[in-house]
């Protein structure tokens, strides 16, 4: 097995095919017999999964159906809602030893409360039918159109666990809030979703200036689950936990391959001078140092700009081979366009550039450049990836997608599993116990997450994308992390 090699059990893989069988089937129209099927393998499942398992999936009892109400409910193997994406979803009660994926929970909550019922108002935000979660986005951004598909990404998963029944007989109301990239933006949401809406917690969210929200979580002792992690206080306070590896840490990723691999001597940095640029270029400049090879040049660019002619310029007469790119996707397109109209072709590794419409917005000069992206691209076929691609395109059929939108995902999954685990006393105390037993969560797309201790104990890693002759992103490494 090679180092990007993703570790399959076989129980995972037959889970989530069926589990795509089902969606399929439930977009089309399941027939009968195929619900009668369907039923019959998941009550065997269900019988087979009553009893704790020390460290495999999830023993949730979950129900799919269609994007709609017109579309027959059909149920799933038990666990795939949990447990599909990741092959180790049950944790312990408490903190499990560091490495860990915990044992397996006492008590777990399925789709139906328990026969004593589920303690209805148990805390902020949660009713006997209802578990509010809210989310800030950037959209009416620049970036918006990024923004707009992670917060559908989140909600296909959402209304996945929902259709299936819900947790403990309670339905997720995800309250999501467009904050336009604004610092006022961001503080109006959070005061809106934490006292108006009163959310049991914060979910997936792909926003800035969420360096500027930790007193209000801190006063409120208001989790934050999958947020996007573009800032080093995401990592540092005790309430936020982010499902994307640090912006920081981007940087080394991409310094570490245009040094060990493309044997860059010499690169520029073209980033974005707020949000994750700074720090994104700190580290890459740090790691080609350790590499041996000069990341000193830099140009920076702020969030809109007419044209990065200037910037490209800078670059052009430092006399650099690579251009590393700790920008965001919009800039780093205008970038290369920039660089085809003065005729300057250096190599391009981009940092925040895994989707589709980049190196095609970006045009001819595009062919050949490479990407990052910390999870396994979003195209490929692994059993985790397969099922975030039927569940998002199931909800959301015209969607794409990306890196960020990933992460969402997977927020929105961890968010599911911890609560599942709580069992129908759902409070913030026992929610934050749970979700700090996932010590080794795997996401099932290539990442492993210490949620107790998600500033201090990370691994960072990913695999780098280049785009082809049709300016489509394909696979050119295994999983690697960076230099040391």
């Amino acid at each position: 097995m090679t180092k990007g090699e993703v570790r399959l059990r076989p129980r995972r893989a037959g889970l989530i095919a069926a589990m795509l069988v089902v969606l399929l089937g439930a977009a089309c129209g399941a027939s009968p017999q195929v619900v009668r099927e369907v039923k019959a393998r998941d009550g065997a499942q269900v019988n087979a999964s009553s009893s704790p398992v020390a460290a495999g999936p999830a023993a949730d009892q979950s129900q799919a159906a269609g994007p709609s109400a017109s579309v027959a409910a059909t149920t799933v193997p038990a666990g795939v809602a949990a447990a599909a994406s990741g092959t180790s979803r049950v944790v312990a009660a408490g903190p499990a030893a560091p490495g860990s994926s915990g044992a397996a929970a006492a008590v777990t909550c399925g789709a139906q409360a328990p026969a004593g019922g589920n303690g209805g108002a148990t805390d902020t935000g949660v009713s006997s039918d209802t578990i509010k979660i809210g989310a800030t986005f950037f959209n009416g951004n620049y970036l918006d159109k990024y923004s707009q598909v992670t917060e559908n990404a989140a909600k296909a998963y959402f209304q996945y666990v929902n259709d299936q029944g819900g947790i403990c007989g309670r339905k997720i109301a995800f309250l999501p809030c467009d904050t336009a990239g604004t610092a006022d933006g961001t503080q109006g949401c959070l005061s809106k979703l934490a006292d108006q809406d009163k959310v049991f917690l914060m979910g997936p969210s792909l926003d800035f200036n969420l360096n500027t929200v930790q007193p209000t979580l801190q006063s409120h002792k208001l989790p934050w689950v999958g947020d996007s992690g573009l800032y080093s206080e995401e990592f540092q306070s005790p309430w936020m936990f982010p499902t994307q590896i640090p912006g920081q840490d981007v940087g080394a990723m991409i310094a570490t391959y245009a040094g060990q691999t493309l044997h860059i001597k010499k690169a520029g940095i073209s980033y974005l001078n707020d949000v994750a640029g700074p720090d994104c270029t700190k580290r890459a400049q740090q790691a080609a140092q350790r590499l041996g090879y000069d990341a000193s040049p830099t140009a920076s660019n702020q969030q809109v700009e007419t044209s990065l002619d200037s910037q490209v310029s800078t670059l052009k007469n430092a006399g650099v081979q690579a251009v590393l790119f700790c920008n965001d996707p919009v800039n780093t397109i205008k970038f290369i366009q920039s660089c085809q109209r003065n005729g300057w072709h250096p190599v391009f590794v981009g940092g925040f550039v895994a989707a589709d419409d980049v190196p095609q917005a970006a045009g001819s000069y595009a062919v050949g450049m490479y990407g990052f992206t910390g999870y396994d691209f979003y195209n490929s076929n692994t059993p985790g990836i397969q099922q975030y691609r039927a569940i998002t395109e199931n909800y959301f059929p015209n969607t794409f997608h990306h890196f960020y939108e990933q992460a969402a995902y997977i927020g929105a999954e961890a968010i599911v599993a911890a609560l599942r685990q709580v069992g129908p006393n759902l409070t913030r105390p026992a929610f934050l116990t749970a979700l700090k037993s996932m010590t080794d969560y795997d996401t099932g797309m290539g990442l492993h997450i210490n949620f107790a201790n998600i500033g201090g104990s990370q691994h960072p890693s990913g695999i780098m994308l280049q785009a082809d002759q049709s300016l489509k992103w394909q696979v050119v490494t295994a999983r690697f992390s960076p230099a040391a």
